[in-house]
C-alpha cells in the first residue's frame, strides 16, 4: 500500500497519501474587468515551478475531442476558483492536479504567481492547543486554568466568509482599541470524514497552512464574560496562507513558527509543543460531526505568539509577518481603525436586578 508514515502516541501509523505527487497547492489572484478571480495551481516534489490546473484539464479535454467551449465548462468544472469547492470533487480534481504537475506543459506554467488565500473554508474551528498561550490566558483574566483544558480539545466555531489572503489589509472595526494577531497552524481537510479516531484521522487531513486568527482584544473579553464563545471578538477577519503544504512533506517533529512586527521578531516557537496532537484535534472535531472537504481546524495560538504574552502592542499600519516552516510566509498590514460605530446601550434594571422593560422590534 502506497503511502506514508506518522506518528501518533509513540506507535507509527501508516495512512494514503490524499497527494502522492502535489507538494503544495495554492491560488493565484488574477485581475479582470470584472474584478479579481482566483485560480487553482500546483507545485510537485522539489520544484518551485506553479502549474494552473484548470488550463491543464482544458488542454486535456481538446485533446482529446472537445471543443473549445466544451473544454472550458469541463475545466472550470473540475479546477474552479473556491479550493473547498475543488477539494470536494476528490479524485477528479486530485487527479487533475497530479496530471499538471505530470504534464508540465509550457502553457499552463504560471511565472511568479500573486497568490492569495490558498483555502476559502467551507466551515472554520479553531482550538486551544498551546499550553503556554491558553494559561497565560487564564492568568490574564485572574482564572485557574480550567480541567476541561486537560480533558479535551477545546474551540469555538469561526466565520468561514470572514477570510482574508497574503497582503490583504486587516479591518479595524470602531468598536475596539486593542487588535492583535494569533499565529496558528491550519489544519486542513481534504476527505469528507466522521466519528474519526487519531488511527483514522489524517488519512483525512489534505495538509496545513498558516492561520492568523485575528482578535479583538478589548470587545472579546468583556463579551466572554458572558459564558459564549468570542463573535464581535473574532468574526470580523480571519487570515489565511498562500500555500497549503501536503502532509507528506511535513517532518513528524514539528514545525518552526515565527512571527516579525514591523521587520523585528516577536515569537519564535514550534508545533510540536501542542498538549493535543493534529490526530486528536481532526478525531475530536469529526465526533457526531461532518469533516467535509475545505474544512479549516485551527490550532489555536503558538505559545508566545499574540501580543498579550509580550505585553505588546499593535498600531494601525503595522505590518504582520507570520511565518511557518514549509508554509511559506503570511504578511498583512493593519488598518485604520473605522469611525466609532453603534455600539447597544446597557440596560437599565430594576431594584431586582431584570431589565425594567423588554422590547422586540424597536
Amino acid at each position: 500500500m502506497d503511502g506514508a508514515f506518522l506518528a501518533y502516541d509513540g506507535v507509527f501509523f501508516l495512512f494514503p497519501t490524499p497527494l502522492e505527487v502535489i507538494v503544495r497547492l495554492a491560488r493565484q489572484r488574477l485581475s479582470t474587468p470584472d474584478g479579481p478571480v482566483a485560480r487553482v495551481v500546483v507545485s510537485g516534489p522539489g520544484s518551485s515551478t506553479w502549474f494552473d490546473v484548470r488550463s491543464s484539464v482544458r488542454r486535456r479535454a481538446v485533446g482529446g475531442g472537445a471543443t473549445a467551449e466544451a473544454a472550458a465548462r469541463i475545466a472550470a468544472a473540475v479546477a474552479p476558483a473556491s479550493m473547498s469547492a475543488a477539494l470536494a470533487g476528490g479524485e477528479a480534481f486530485q487527479d487533475a492536479a497530479r496530471q499538471a504537475i505530470s504534464d508540465a506543459a509550457e502553457e499552463t506554467l504560471v511565472e511568479d504567481p500573486v497568490l492569495t488565500n490558498a483555502l476559502d473554508p467551507v466551515s472554520y474551528r479553531d482550538f486551544m492547543v498551546f499550553e503556554e498561550h491558553f494559561s497565560f490566558g487564564y492568568r490574564w483574566q485572574n482564572r485557574p486554568v480550567p480541567e476541561v483544558m486537560y480533558e479535551l480539545p477545546v474551540s469555538y466555531a469561526g466565520d468561514p466568509l470572514s477570510f482574508l489572503g497574503p497582503d490583504d489589509e486587516i479591518p479595524w472595526p470602531g468598536y475596539t482599541r486593542r487588535l492583535d494577531y494569533e499565529l496558528e497552524l491550519g489544519i486542513v481537510i481534504g476527505r469528507t470524514g466522521s466519528g474519526l479516531t487519531p488511527e483514522t484521522a489524517l488519512n483525512h487531513v489534505l495538509g496545513f497552512t498558516i492561520l492568523n486568527d485575528v482578535s479583538a482584544r478589548d470587545i472579546q473579553a468583556h463579551e466572554m464574560t458572558g459564558g459564549l464563545g468570542p463573535s464581535k471578538g473574532k468574526h470580523f477577519a480571519c487570515v489565511a496562507g498562500p500555500i497549503i503544504t501536503t502532509l507528506d512533506e511535513i517532518p513528524t517533529t514539528g514545525l518552526q513558527m515565527t512571527t516579525r512586527v514591523n521587520g523585528e521578531t516577536w515569537c519564535a516557537a514550534s508545533s510540536a509543543e501542542m498538549v493535543w496532537s493534529v490526530s486528536e484535534i481532526v478525531a475530536w472535531a469529526s465526533q457526531g460531526e461532518v469533516l467535509r472537504p475545505g474544512a479549516l481546524l485551527g490550532t489555536g495560538t503558538c505559545n508566545g505568539g499574540s501580543t498579550v504574552e509580550l505585553d505588546r502592542s499593535l498600531t494601525p499600519g503595522d505590518v504582520i509577518e507570520l511565518e511557518i516552516e514549509r508554509l511559506g510566509i503570511l504578511r498583512n498590514t493593519l488598518g485604520t481603525p473605522a469611525r466609532d460605530s453603534w455600539r447597544p446601550p446597557t440596560r437599565p434594571r430594576r431594584a431586582d436586578g431584570r431589565a425594567d422593560r423588554l422590547h422586540f422590534l424597536r
